[in-house]
């Protein structure tokens, strides 16, 4: 019996919620360090992006999984000065579909899940040679340190797509925090996904063996470099509260 597809779903699950709340704590103190510098203007004009782009991962996702769709706010700057919500997307779902509660999951989860996509995508153009499949869980940290290698560097310090990462990350990866909102939303889901993987490894005796390693590999390499994309932007998240924290000290705010 084959339990590593349940492994690589549990280390999925513990990984988002773990750098979910790391983003939110960083995120917060963001938040308090843009406003002291820029004021809720300037606060709006950095998350006018951001918050979009959060809040479309959640509309996005939920319509895949076939929610009911209620009320959608991408951005609204102005309510915003009022209650401090900047977007939100209102959703329902059926209780009894499993395929609907497992949503829930990649519903809350979906502005990491596409923010660190985005990463990823940009980062595979720009460095291909930094990547490589992975087979095995064992392989991940060694994985894991061959990207960091090939991309943080010097020769690449001063690249052009250094350049572009560096701005998209400044206004998407602030905002690929979970709320307390999403992380009530996506602990059902989680539970769900966990289950229906209990399962599936249960039933890897019956697949064939070639089928199953295609499959961990697929499944090993996502996680992987799905751990880099958070990483990279959370790098970015804590060099950017750093510097504004810095610039609020010099201008005595």
């Amino acid at each position: 019996m084959n339990f590593t597809f349940l492994f690589i779903i549990a280390e999925y699950v513990i990984v988002t919620y773990a750098f979910g709340l790391m983003y939110k704590f960083v995120g917060k103190k963001l938040a308090v360090y843009i406003q002291r510098n820029f004021g809720w203007t300037g606060y709006c004009v950095l998350g006018s992006v951001g918050v979009t782009f959060h809040e479309l991962s959640h509309l996005v996702t939920a319509i895949i999984f076939r929610h009911k769709i209620n009320e959608v706010k991408l951005f609204r700057p102005f309510q915003s000065k009022i209650d401090g919500t900047l977007g939100y997307v209102n959703h329902s779902w059926n209780s009894r579909s499993i395929y609907q509660k497992v949503g829930n999951f990649f519903i809350g989860t979906a502005p990491m899940f596409f923010g660190a996509g985005l990463m990823f995508v940009l980062l595979r153009i720009a460095f291909p040679y930094a990547f490589a499949p992975v087979t095995e869980i064992a392989e991940i940290p060694r994985a894991l340190v061959s990207a960091f290698g090939g991309i943080l560097n010097y020769a690449n310090l001063f690249s052009i797509w250094t350049l572009i990462l560096f701005f998209v990350s400044i206004f998407i990866c602030p905002y690929m925090h979970m709320s307390w909102a999403d992380i009530k939303g996506a602990t059902s889901g989680a539970v769900v996904l966990v289950l229906i993987a209990a399962v599936l490894s249960v039933g890897s005796v019956v697949i064939p063996q070639n089928l199953v390693v295609q499959i961990q590999t697929v499944m090993n390499t996502f996680v992987t470099y799905y751990v880099f994309a958070l990483v990279m932007g959370l790098i970015v998240s804590v060099a950017m509260a750093i510097s504004l924290y810095v610039l609020s000290l010099i201008r005595g705010k």
